[in-house]
């Protein structure tokens, strides 16, 4: 043995299974982890019933969107039936055209000698003429009806689209015949729309 063995102390041996538990802190620690567990359940609780409620809400006013289509205030009017209004839903774009035809007929008409007249009837028959009031209806219920109707947008249709259209149905789509007596061929012939299985004409 060397001096080195004896100065060297030997250190205490230590049991296999020995083990420091903390019994007050990992209760504690657990007793906290269950407090916020039940917090959070709670939150997430209060969370979805505000989530439930807004998708509830947000169904009543697709509802009544859909039951009653909402009126710009300055509109004087009622607006024509569309197939785009929850009872008439079985219809297609035609029905919404042709009733706007009717509505234009009785309110747009003005005095005699001006570009103000009504649609002729014969306006099926008129390819260039379905085209443009197809997006004349409904440019006319993007600025009247539902809620992104604005009164500058409905004001720029009776001020640009309206009466360029007028000009245009004079001028390109339709007869002068067409307008005062009955329907004259002219222009494009008639088609049938991608809505309507068949339709008689010419």
């Amino acid at each position: 043995m060397t001096e080195d063995d004896d100065l060297a102390t030997p250190e205490p041996e230590q049991p296999d299974d020995i083990t420091q538990p903390e019994p007050q802190q990992s209760a504690r620690s657990r007793a906290e982890l269950d407090a916020m567990t039940e917090e959070l359940w709670a939150r997430v609780q209060v969370q979805q019933s505000e989530i439930e409620q807004l998708h509830e809400k947000i169904a009543e006013l697709e509802s009544d969107a859909e039951e009653k289509p909402r009126l710009a205030p300055w509109l004087p009017f009622p607006a024509p039936p569309a197939a785009e209004d929850k009872q008439h839903r079985e219809q297609t774009p035609v029905f919404t055209i042709t009733n706007f035809v009717q509505y234009y007929n009785a309110v747009y008409v003005g005095k005699g000698g001006t570009r103000a007249v009504a649609i002729p009837d014969c306006w099926p028959q008129h390819p260039g003429l379905v085209a443009e009031l197809a997006t004349l209806a409904y440019t006319w219920r993007a600025a009247h009806v539902g809620k992104g109707a604005k009164a500058s947008d409905a004001q720029y249709w009776h001020d640009r689209w309206r009466a360029g259209f007028a000009e245009r149905m004079i001028t390109e789509w339709t007869h002068q015949q067409c307008l005062t007596e009955v329907h004259k061929p002219v222009g494009a012939a008639p088609l049938i729309d991608r809505h309507t299985p068949e339709r008689r004409g010419g």
